[in-house]
């Protein structure tokens, strides 16, 4: 592991949803490959088919497969607390060496509607490449959290 000597911010972000709090912990994590942007932001982009939870429990793997049948890990289910949290290391396209983490809360916020908060850290664990991949994140989160936002 080649860790960086210095804390890199997390990355932080938030969004509204009209979805009751269980709602939208399910479209999450059960529909995903709904609404995740695979052509774009995924290990096989144009050839991605699906992601999926496998199985959707802690310790099940954050998988992308190709219609070829190829399959790329992102990463393992830390924590599984519907429907208020979803933990996952994180490692598209790399090693589970230098993994980093997410935690995805769901905190009812009225009636009909859920704040879905993302922070992703660990940035160190990709040692000199960790701050400029956070930053390539910091603005990917944004678009990935306006799909599953914005999904019927």
């Amino acid at each position: 592991m080649n860790e960086t000597k210095f804390k890199i911010p997390a990355v932080e972000k938030t969004v509204s949803v009209s979805l009751a709090q269980a709602a939208a912990f399910e479209r999450f994590a059960r529909r995903i490959t709904s609404w995740w942007p695979l052509a774009t932001h995924s290990v096989g982009n144009d050839a991605a088919a699906t992601v999926a939870f496998e199985p959707l429990a802690a310790g099940g793997r954050l998988v992308e497969r190709l219609p070829t049948g190829e399959a790329h890990v992102w990463g393992t289910i830390t924590a599984f607390e519907p429907p208020a949290r979803l933990g996952f290391t994180w490692h598209p396209g790399r090693g589970e060496d230098n993994a980093q983490l997410i935690e995805v809360t769901f905190s009812p916020a009225g009636e009909s509607s859920t704040l879905v908060r993302l922070v992703h850290t660990g940035w160190e664990r990709l040692g000199d490449a960790g701050p400029q991949t956070r930053d390539s994140y910091d603005g990917g989160w944004i678009f990935v959290l306006d799909c599953f936002a914005t999904i019927n």
